[in-house]
């Protein structure tokens, strides 16, 4: 087993025992499959890394990091990373909605008035 493997089962495993509620009938978590990946002897399939973070209430993107790792080595992680840009956390993704949802259109490049409002906002909001 390789270490990436480790990090993954110690990672699930140790969540899972956290959990008081077994895995509901039907779904992957109680899946054969799913035990494989417990034990070490088949990879998390990338597909069903958001369905697995749901159940087990973990962030999708650290599971999904963990998951990679299976497949690919540190150098092509990195190489992803690089191409896919900054991760953004689940309120950093809500502001950027908010701000789509808000403009009518296209989004400008902020104004040096936007960006003043927007870091009072955040300032205030930091200090709350």
């Amino acid at each position: 087993m390789t270490n990436s493997t480790l990090n993954l089962v110690a990672f699930l495993k140790g969540r899972m025992a956290e959990m008081s509620v077994p895995a509901p009938a039907g779904s992957f978590l109680a899946s054969p499959l799913f035990y494989m990946v417990l034990r070490g002897d088949a990879k998390l399939p990338l597909d069903r890394v958001e369905e697995v973070a749901s159940a087990i209430g973990v962030d999708g993107g650290q599971l999904f990091r963990l998951a990679a790792r299976q497949f690919y080595d540190e150098d092509a992680i990195r190489l992803f990373e690089r191409m896919l840009g900054t991760p953004m956390t689940k309120e950093e993704q809500q502001w950027l909605h908010e701000i789509r949802s808000a403009a009518d259109g296209p989004v400008a490049e902020p104004s040096s008035t936007a960006r003043r409002l927007l870091r009072a906002l955040v300032k205030s909001h930091a200090s709350d």
